[in-house]
């Protein structure tokens, strides 16, 4: 299954699109409520509204493929992310999966026929990308090492303690970290929930204390396991300006 890097991109893609929203609303009017249904205003909107319902996941892209008819970039890229969910293959680490990503990006940025590509080019393996001297590829803004500043970090810390709830502990989970490291925590402050994340954030910090863009990564991808794209999209904004 590809990874959130390829569900992002998808997301991306579609927020690019010029489609019509009241259309793309309309294509989901009888599935929400009439609530959810008129606080959509556009794209970004619509694709929120469609992950907090459970419709939209890494798992399920099919309403993406409901929104792409006047989205050929869209289509292309559900085309070639149908391609990999399909074709047999062995598990790759986190970096060879921004590669592929990268390279989807990269494509779909320069193409001009958008003609679908059957299989994307296979990273190579980790010990040859180790050994070879050329930089990494681009990545993400959120990502870079030099743009995690203390001010940043403090700002990151913050949104997440303040908005993450009651699901610190799928986050947590989701992050890597033990069910008893998190009984601690809830024991050492049972009743300020938002000190629980902290000192939560503070453990994943220091699992990743020399890669700061691997911690930022692994903040992101827990927040969108367990749910919460929309902090994600808040941490990535804070990290973009």
């Amino acid at each position: 299954m590809p990874g959130n890097h390829w569900y992002d991109i998808l997301k991306k893609i579609a927020c690019e699109g010029s489609s019509d929203i009241d259309q793309l609303k309309g294509i989901f009017e009888k599935e929400l409520s009439k609530r959810k249904f008129d606080s959509i205003r556009n794209i970004e909107d619509l694709i929120d509204v469609l992950e907090r319902a459970d419709m939209l996941s890494l798992d399920n892209v099919e309403p993406l493929r409901k929104m792409s008819s006047h989205n050929p970039k869209l289509i292309e890229a559900l085309d070639r992310y149908g391609t990999l969910v399909s074709a047999p293959r062995e598990p790759i680490n986190i970096y060879q999966e921004e590669r592929l990503a990268e390279e989807l990006r990269q494509h779909l940025r320069i193409s001009q026929a958008f003609q679908i590509v059957s299989a994307p080019r296979v990273a190579p393996p980790a010990f040859i990308r180790a050994a070879a001297p050329t930089p990494p590829p681009p990545q993400q803004n959120y990502v870079t090492p030099a743009a995690f500043t203390d001010r940043k970090r403090t700002a990151v810390f913050n949104k997440i303690s303040e908005e993450l709830g009651r699901f610190w502990r799928i986050f947590g989970r989701k992050a890597g970290i033990g069910e008893g490291t998190m009984d601690d925590i809830e024991e050492r402050y049972p009743r300020d929930l938002k000190s629980r994340i902290l000192h939560l954030l503070k453990l994943i910090e220091e699992d990743d204390c020399h890669d700061p863009r691997q911690f930022l990564m692994r903040l992101c991808r827990a927040l969108t396991e367990c749910g919460r794209n929309d902090i994600k999209r808040k941490v990535e904004q804070i990290m973009s300006h």
